[in-house]
């Protein structure tokens, strides 16, 4: 059995493709990951879109309380989300977790990440994943936090 190096993210990642499919199935729209460009030179990665791209998402693949440096990452997709929603047209953005502690930690009454989703209409949406996916993240992180 390969032992994992504690910075090893690949169960966040093999996760994040069964949340965009679950979010895809939610709002009835085929989504799949994309680099789009902006014009000078500028790209932005989301890590699911309509092919339209009226609809942007990203996923936090991330189990248990959200600590300071993912809070900012969460801050940071959402910042993504509403500069390249607003660039294109998109009439639909969405962060999409996995876990009750994401969710609520999102949706903080008096946080300003709440009031600022709310205020940019970027969605909180929760989404179940396979057990084993779930389990895959859960040790990642328990490695990863030792």
């Amino acid at each position: 059995m390969t032992r994992l190096h504690p910075s090893d993210s690949s169960a966040q990642q093999a996760a994040e493709p069964l949340i965009i499919a679950a979010v895809a199935s939610y709002l009835g729209v085929e989504l799949l990951p994309a680099r789009i460009q902006m014009g000078n030179g500028v790209r932005v990665e989301v890590d699911g879109a309509s092919a339209d791209q009226a609809v942007l998402v990203e996923a936090y693949a991330h189990v248990g309380r959200v600590r300071a440096a993912q809070g900012k990452k969460l801050a940071t997709d959402a910042f993504k989300l509403v500069w390249a929603g607003q660039s294109l047209g998109a009439t639909r953005l969405v962060i999409a977790v996995a876990d009750i502690d994401a969710e609520k930690y999102l949706l903080r009454p008096g946080a300003w990440l709440t009031a600022a989703l709310r205020d940019s209409n970027v969605e909180v949406v929760r989404v179940s994943i396979d057990a084993a996916a779930h389990a895959r993240v859960v040790e990642a992180q328990r490695i990863q936090f030792r």
